[in-house]
């Protein structure tokens, strides 16, 4: 399996498990995890040389995935 995939796999994992949290603080750290992974992903498929800024084309996770 490709590293994104399971980039991607862990990021849903941790978000989904932010929502079980039994304290806020808890929940924060694992919804920063889940933001960790999702850039990961981003970065992994990203081509060698390109940019790691957002662009108009290419937007921030943020922007795409306001869950995050």
């Amino acid at each position: 399996m490709k590293e994104v995939y399971l980039f991607r796999q862990y990021a849903e994992e941790a978000a989904c498990a932010s929502s079980k949290a039994t304290s806020r603080e808890e929940a924060d750290a694992l919804l920063a995890l889940a933001c960790t992974w999702a850039q990961a992903a981003l970065m992994s498929e990203r081509k060698p040389g390109s940019s790691v800024f957002p662009s108009p084309r290419h937007p921030s996770l943020m922007a795409t995935h306001p869950v995050f």
